[in-house]
């Protein structure tokens, strides 16, 4: 649901966190990178150094600092790894179609392309985002929470049940700590986050009387949960084996 709304601000911000466009040289090629696409020029490709002036886009990008795709210019149509600057420091390679490149030291490209040395070379201007940046503010939280990868751990230490969330650590004693077993799931979310995976916060349920949990779950519809009694809250927690750690915490005398 959230991906298609990133589409925008992701081709905007990318070159920017990237650095693209790109050129690296390297075993007397050189290879133009930009978001979506890379050629590579082989070595002893006719080239020469004039301004190139650039008309209608037909695929790719004018962003301001990362002019890349195919365009119209007066060349005709030639493929683009530029910042969009049209002056003199533009190079035209003969391929097809011709390939033009805008580094910021364009000689210094050159002399490493012909001496077969590796070397990597950006425009003078780098890419800067757009206006459809703004599109990414409101949803940053969301794509934060959800690049962590937010999950329920259960981990024993000693006598102690410790449950960690996105946002809270809660300790259970192994004695003083009532156990038990439930088949009913969650129900509605009261406060907290319901992802799919990931379940923390006050719910709703029919597992206990009064019907409110907190939950530390997995999942809203597990076959088995395990509900503790603890602090005069019930708790619902989904672990792999729910009832080998129900009767950790109930040991045979």
């Amino acid at each position: 649901m959230v991906l298609p709304l990133l589409v925008v601000p992701a081709l905007t911000l990318g070159p920017v966190l990237l650095g693209l466009p790109a050129y690296h040289v390297q075993g007397g090629q050189i290879t133009a990178r930009s978001l979506g696409a890379r050629t590579v020029i082989p070595a002893g490709t006719p080239v020469e150094r004039r301004p190139v002036t650039l008309g209608r886009k037909s695929v790719g990008s004018a962003l301001p600092g990362y002019a890349v795709g195919l365009f119209r210019t007066d060349l005709g149509r030639a493929q683009v790894f530029s910042d969009g600057s049209q002056g003199a420091a533009a190079l035209v390679f003969a391929t097809r179609p011709p390939t033009v490149l805008t580094p910021a030291d364009p000689d210094a490209l050159l002399r490493a392309w012909r001496a077969g040395e590796t070397a990597a070379f950006r425009p003078a201007q780098p890419a800067r985002p757009g206006w459809e940046a703004l599109l990414l503010l409101p949803l940053l939280p969301l794509v934060v929470f959800l690049y962590s990868r937010p999950r329920v751990r259960y981990l024993l230490d000693g006598d102690t049940l410790v449950v960690k969330t996105a946002g809270s650590t809660t300790r259970f004693p192994r004695t003083g700590t009532r156990a038990t077993l439930t088949t009913a799931p969650l129900g509605l979310r009261l406060f907290g986050t319901a992802l799919p995976g990931y379940y923390s916060g006050t719910f709703g349920t029919g597992a206990i009387p009064g019907g409110r949990v907190q939950a530390a779950a997995g999942s809203n519809r597990p076959a088995q949960a395990l509900l503790l009694e603890a602090g005069g809250r019930t708790f619902y927690l989904t672990p792999q084996d729910p009832e080998t750690l129900a009767a950790w915490f109930t040991p045979a005398p």
